[in-house]
């Protein structure tokens, strides 16, 4: 069985995508004939992907799905200008080329999440890519984690999941998993990260590795 692993969250830990997402939903919403939301008004949902925060945004599930729609194509005009965080390519190549098993566990919709990493070309570097239209439940829940550790053969005491929101965290958690709180994003707080506990706090990706290191029992 494989030792130790890494499974990350997306949007403000792999991707600096979450001023893009922000853009995305409220050109939906403005395209549906509703007004301009607030970033705390939408993430406050966020976990769910955006065909669920949008259902919840305007209360009703074919409104929610058809401004879905005009958010994946907003996105896709967008993906571009959406970067890699500093840093995280490399975390991948050292990660795999120390062969450590990763997986993302991610609140995005499957069709939203291939539109944001496809310009990067690191979809390879992950054994599960799980994504919230697979699951029942969403962050905080831990179905997607538990199903990323069934694709990739491990347990949750043997990983640790990377994200950069409390609902990460508390996903971590519930699925017995080491939690990593990712603190590179400008709109991470880390006040609320710490509230949850996490075993490691990371400034940067680079910290990520130090971190899985010393829960690995591996050498730098």
């Amino acid at each position: 069985m494989k030792s130790h692993g890494l499974v990350f969250d997306c949007d403000g830990t792999l991707v600096d995508s979450l001023g893009a997402a922000m853009e995305s939903f409220n050109y939906a919403l403005d395209k549906m004939g509703e007004p301009p939301r607030t970033e705390e008004e939408i993430k406050r949902y966020f976990g769910a992907g955006a065909d669920r925060i949008l259902t919840r945004l305007l209360g009703d599930e074919k409104k929610g799905l058809a401004a879905f729609e005009l958010y994946v194509d907003h996105q896709s005009e967008l993906a571009l200008q959406m970067r890699l965080h500093d840093g995280v390519r490399e975390l991948l190549e050292r990660a795999a080329a120390a062969e450590v098993p990763m997986a993302v566990v991610t609140g995005r919709h499957a069709r939203d999440l291939d539109v944001v990493l496809r310009p990067h070309k690191i979809s390879d570097y992950f054994t599960a890519l799980v994504a919230d239209n697979h699951l029942p439940n969403s962050k905080p829940a831990p179905d997607g984690i538990l199903l990323a550790l069934k694709q990739m053969g491990m347990q949750a005491a043997q990983i640790c999941y990377v994200g950069d929101s409390v609902m990460d965290m508390q996903a971590a958690h519930r699925a017995g998993s080491v939690a990593i709180a990712a603190l590179w994003d400008p709109l991470v707080k880390p006040e609320a990260m710490l509230a949850e506990k996490p075993r490691f706090m990371a400034q940067t990706p680079k910290d990520v590795w130090t971190a899985f290191c010393d829960f690995a029992g591996r050498k730098l």
